[in-house]
C-alpha cells in the first residue's frame, strides 16, 4: 500500500512538472530567435544594379556609394515618363530558382530619401512555372507595396501580407482568379522604384537595410508540437500501464523452470537456423549453401551456370582496405541482383567469386547475359567519392538434362580460368569440342568478346 502511494505521488509530481514546462514552452515562443535574411552588397553572390526608363535620357542615374546602396537619379525637364529603379537579384545561377520568402513575415526596410517622388514602390518578382517564362522577365508575378516618403523617416517594418498583385499585371497576362493572389514562394528579384511626376527633379536614395524576418517555427506549429508531445506521452503512458499489467499477469502464470526450458529451446532453434541460413551476410544474396539448395530444387532440369570472379580484387583490399573491399562486394551483389531474373539462383560462392544459375537458359542466352553484366560492372562507379574501376571475368557453361550441375560448375570454372589467362575482363563460354585442346578438359571453349561469339581453334 505504501509503495502504491509513493508511486501515485511520483506520478503527480511528474504531471505537475509537465504542466509547468508546458506553460514555459507556451511563453517561450515569443522569445525564440527570428529567422533573418539580409540583402546587402556583402552577401555571397550578391547581384544588384540600377535601371532607368522613359523617353529621353535622364540627366543622371548613378551610384554615389555602390557598396552601401547609395545612388542618385536626375531627370531632364523634357523627359517623358522618366523613372529609375534599384534591383537586387534573389537567384544565384538559374533565373527560375529563387528564394522562398513565404517563410518570413516581415520586410524591415530602412531608406534615406530626398526628393519629390509621390511614393516609392517596393516590388518582388516571383517565378511561377505555370505561367512565367524565362524569355519574358515581366511574366514573373509582380507583388508590390507603395510607400510614401514621409513613412521612410525611420526604419519601417512591412508585413509581407501588405503586398498585392496589381490588376494591370493580372489583366496583361489574362490569368484566372486563382493566380491573382500574392505569392513569394520562389522570389527572384526585389526592386525599389520611384513613382510620380519625376521630370526635372533630382533624387537621392540610400538603402540602409533590406531584411526579411520571421519565426523559425510559427505559433501554430509550435502549439501543435506541444499538443503532440502531450498526446505522445499520454499514449506512451497508457501503453506502458497496459504492458505492465499484461506482463504481471503472464509472469504469475508461468513458472521459472518453464521459462528456463523455453529459453534453452529458443537458443537451440537460433543456432539451428543460423547453421541453415542460406543468405550471405555481406551481400544479401545466397551463400554457398543456399546455391547448393537451389540446385537441388531444380531436380535435373537443364540450364546454364555463370561463374564470376572480380579481377585483381586482392589489390583493392591491399591498396584501399577491407572496408572498401566489402563495399565493392556489396555493390557487386546489387548489380547482379538487379539485372538477373527472380527465377535465377544468385549467390556468393566465396571471397570475390559469384555464381549465377539460370534454369532453362541456353548457352548463348547465358553468355549474352554475362556480357551485359560485364559491361554493367565495368561502367559502374563502385566508390563514388574515390573513383575505383572494377572489372570481372566470366566463365559460362550449360547443363543439359542428361548431365549434372556439378559438371556444368566444373566447365564454367575452367572457362573462367581461360578468361583470366586471356587478360581478364572478358566472357568465355564452354562448348563440346574445343575445351580439350585448350585446357586439357573434355569440353571446348567459346569466347564472347564485345557481344560477338568467336570460336578459338
Amino acid at each position: 500500500m505504501e509503495e502504491l502511494t509513493q508511486k501515485k505521488s511520483s506520478q503527480s509530481a511528474l504531471l505537475l512538472i509537465g504542466i509547468v514546462l508546458t506553460l514555459l514552452a507556451v511563453i517561450a515562443h515569443r522569445y525564440l530567435p527570428e529567422r533573418r535574411l539580409t540583402l546587402d552588397s556583402a552577401r555571397t553572390g550578391a547581384t544588384f544594379f540600377l535601371m532607368q526608363s522613359g523617353d529621353g535620357a535622364p540627366t543622371q542615374v548613378q551610384w554615389a556609394d555602390q557598396g552601401h546602396f547609395h545612388f542618385t537619379c536626375g531627370f531632364a525637364k523634357d523627359a517623358a515618363g522618366p523613372g529609375c529603379s534599384f534591383t537586387y537579384l534573389l537567384y544565384s545561377t538559374n533565373a527560375d530558382r529563387g528564394i522562398d520568402l513565404s517563410r518570413y513575415q516581415t520586410l524591415n526596410l530602412a531608406i534615406r530619401y530626398a526628393g519629390d517622388a509621390r511614393y516609392l514602390r517596393v516590388s518582388i518578382r516571383n517565378f511561377d512555372p505555370r505561367f512565367s517564362r524565362l524569355e519574358d522577365t515581366n511574366s514573373s508575378k509582380f507583388n508590390s507595396v507603395n510607400l510614401q516618403p514621409k513613412d521612410l523617416a525611420q526604419s519601417l517594418p512591412i508585413s509581407l501580407n501588405e503586398f498585392t498583385v496589381p490588376e494591370w499585371w493580372v489583366g496583361q497576362y489574362d490569368l484566372p482568379r486563382i493566380h491573382s493572389h500574392p505569392d513569394l514562394s520562389n522570389a527572384t528579384a526585389l526592386s525599389i522604384d520611384l513613382i510620380g511626376d519625376l521630370a526635372g527633379t533630382h533624387h537621392d536614395i540610400q538603402i540602409d537595410k533590406i531584411e526579411f524576418a520571421g519565426d523559425w517555427i510559427s505559433a501554430e506549429y509550435w502549439y501543435l508540437g506541444i499538443l503532440s508531445v502531450w498526446m505522445i506521452l499520454a499514449t506512451a503512458y497508457g501503453m506502458s500501464q497496459w504492458l505492465l499489467l499484461h506482463r504481471t499477469h503472464r509472469e504469475q502464470r508461468k513458472k521459472i523452470h518453464a521459462l528456463v526450458d523455453s529459453n534453452a529451446q529458443l537458443q537451440n532453434e537460433k543456432e539451428k537456423y543460423q547453421k541453415l541460413s542460406t543468405l550471405d551476410a555481406l551481400t544479401g544474396i545466397l551463400n554457398r549453401h543456399g546455391i547448393e539448395q537451389f540446385v537441388e530444387s531444380l531436380r535435373g532440369l537443364p540450364g546454364s551456370v555463370i561463374v564470376i570472379d572480380l579481377d585483381h580484387f586482392k589489390r583493392v583490399n591491399d591498396q584501399r582496405g577491407h572496408s572498401v573491399g566489402d563495399r565493392v562486394l556489396q555493390t557487386m551483389g546489387e548489380i547482379l541482383r538487379t539485372h538477373t531474373r527472380s527465377t535465377d539462383g544468385l549467390g556468393r560462392w566465396g571471397g570475390e567469386e559469384f555464381v549465377l544459375v539460370c534454369p532453362g537458359a541456353s548457352l548463348s542466352k547465358a553468355a549474352e547475359l554475362a556480357e551485359k553484366l560485364r559491361h554493367r560492372i565495368m561502367e559502374t562507379s563502385f566508390i563514388p567519392e574515390d573513383p575505383l574501376r572494377i572489372t570481372a571475368s566470366f566463365g559460362v557453361a550449360t547443363s543439359p538434362a542428361n548431365e549434372t550441375f556439378e559438371d556444368a560448375f566444373l566447365q564454367a570454372d575452367q572457362a573462367l580460368y581461360l578468361a583470366k589467362s586471356r587478360g581478364r575482363n572478358c566472357v568465355v563460354a564452354s562448348t563440346d569440342d574445343q575445351m580439350h585442346k585448350i585446357t586439357g578438359a573434355r569440353k571446348s571453349t567459346l569466347a564472347l568478346v564485345s557481344g560477338r561469339f568467336k570460336l578459338h581453334k
